[in-house]
């Protein structure tokens, strides 16, 4: 299943604690708590099998969205918000970019709905992240709610987008990882193990671009709860497979499906869902894993492909390389954001170079949230580039700028 499209043929949890594999294995969060402040199957299909095009669905909009022209993006602020820090050490957070969050969900949040297509999934990774930043437990509380019994939509047998909402169910049984949670992991980790049990190819099994946000950062999760080193080695055999068939070294950037190969047709979003996976995958990979620097590698490669094409405005065009003249599109750039942010917040990514990036990428984002919180200009479910309208949002598009957010408060430190 997919953002979808045509069928073709053929970090640790940073919850201001630090990861342990004891007992169940996880993250210790005792010492989260609320911050303090000082002073796209068949694209535009719109029913609910359709969860596939970008992997893609019918999503329920506010046809309201006009700009409120904010312009307290956050980053520089005196003020600071603290939390009990990660694995990088203490943080200080922004607090203009933590109340830029709280917005956002907080405007979303009431609309989310119930499912746990990728549409959805892509969005709750968000939320999850505006728990782990802020500490306020209504954010948690939604996800259990959503979270339902756990499990995926196709169950044991769930594939490809149908096992994005895993990764959130993983998240949070790290944040509590005893023998009660368990549930948590056991709904969603059948359909894991079976693609341990029977390793497809990469390029057949996730044959699209966005597959590599929906399924791999499940798996690496599931190397850090179970310890068990297999899921990360599957997990490797399956992405460098997909990466060796849709990676362009020519553009430093990914086709989306085979259909673009030889075209210079490069999707933001396509590429973001590829860079914001990478991160979440090195959230929890093993800093002795064979393909951790590969990753990295592959990482940087992109960020430099798309650093030159950024717009004024800090937003990157639907179509990287022809988008000289396009509007603009959130849901590409949160993705970017958030990579980059994570990228710098770890010493992986050229703190220098890519400061200004994301700070002016944020900033961009920022001007197209309207006065209650509604984000705009995210580009419908699709598989290729096409631009968005003020008032158009998609749950996805929340999910990739709360993501981005989580990781840009941090770069007040």
């Amino acid at each position: 299943m997919n953002e979808r499209r045509p069928r073709l043929s053929l970090g640790t949890l940073t919850v201001a604690g630090t990861l342990s594999l004891a007992a169940c294995g996880g993250v210790d969060t005792s010492a989260a708590k609320p911050e303090t402040v000082s002073p796209e199957k068949d694209a535009g299909a719109k029913n609910e099998d359709a969860k596939a095009v970008d992997s893609g669905v019918g999503i329920e909009t506010d046809a309201a969205g006009a700009q409120d022209g904010r312009s307290e993006v956050g980053l520089g602020h005196d003020a600071m918000v603290t939390d009990g820090g990660d694995e990088a050490g203490p943080a200080t957070l922004d607090p203009d970019v933590v109340a830029m969050m709280r917005k956002v969900a907080d405007w979303q949040l009431p609309r989310a709905g119930t499912s746990k297509d990728w549409i959805h999934g892509a969005m709750w990774t968000g939320i999850m992240a505006t728990y782990v930043t802020t500490g306020d437990v209504k954010y948690l509380n939604a996800v259990k709610t959503w979270a339902g019994d756990w499990g995926l939509i196709g169950g044991t047998g769930a594939r490809g987008d149908n096992q994005c909402a895993a990764q959130t169910f993983f998240d949070a049984y790290l944040l509590d990882p005893t023998p009660s949670n368990m549930k948590m992991v056991s709904g969603a980790k059948p359909s894991f193990d079976a693609l341990v049990a029977n390793p497809p190819p990469g390029r057949r099994e996730w044959w699209w671009e966005d597959a590599l946000f929906m399924v791999p950062p499940g798996f690496a999760r599931l190397g850090t709860i179970t310890a068990d080193k297999k899921y990360f080695q599957v997990m490797n055999g399956m992405w460098w497979d997909t990466y060796a068939f849709l990676f362009s070294p020519q553009h430093g950037l990914m086709y989306r499906d085979m259909s673009f190969f030889g075209s210079t047709t490069f999707w933001s979003r396509g590429n973001g869902w590829v860079v914001a996976g990478i991160a979440r995958v090195l959230q929890h990979l093993p800093e002795d894993d064979p393909k951790r620097a590969d990753y990295v590698k592959v990482l940087n490669t992109m960020l430099a492909a798309i650093r030159p094409v950024q717009h004024a405005d800090g937003l990157w065009p639907s179509n990287l390389l022809h988008g000289a003249d396009a509007g603009p599109e959130t849901s590409g750039t949160g993705f970017f954001a958030f990579a980059i942010a994570w990228g710098i917040h770890h010493g992986v990514v050229d703190r220098a170079v890519y400061l200004p990036v994301v700070k002016k990428a944020w900033t961009g984002l920022v001007s197209h949230v309207d006065a209650d919180g509604k984000l705009g200009y995210v580009q419908n479910v699709g598989a290729s580039p096409a631009p968005a309208a003020a008032d158009e949002t998609h749950e996805y598009g929340v999910g990739a700028f709360l993501l981005a957010g989580s990781e840009v408060a941090k770069l007040a430190r």
